[in-house]
């Protein structure tokens, strides 16, 4: 399973200052085919100034997700590092 893409990266309001939550399409390739689904992500940044990121499959997946998962994460901190997130 190959990540590729991040696309449609929303935004939603939250009460809570330290929290951001955020709902994109993912785009990957798994076994020859490249398949599109909807993640939920939340950066939640602690007292000490890290970022602990939570990702929540919108669409249910048959497999295994753990490699897209760490390669979803790498890319949501690259995308918050440049400030490119919403």
């Amino acid at each position: 399973m190959e990540f590729i893409s991040l696309d449609n990266v929303k935004k939603q309001d939250s009460p809570i200052y330290y929290r951001r939550v955020y709902f994109a399409d993912t785009l990957y390739e798994y076994k020859g085919s490249r398949e599109i689904k909807k993640v939920k992500f939340i950066i939640e940044v602690t007292p000490l100034g890290e970022r602990h990121i939570t990702i929540d499959f919108v669409d249910p997946l048959n497999y295994p997700v753990l490699s897209l998962m760490m390669a979803i994460k790498r890319h949501v901190i690259d995308l918050d590092i440049k400030g490119e997130l919403p």
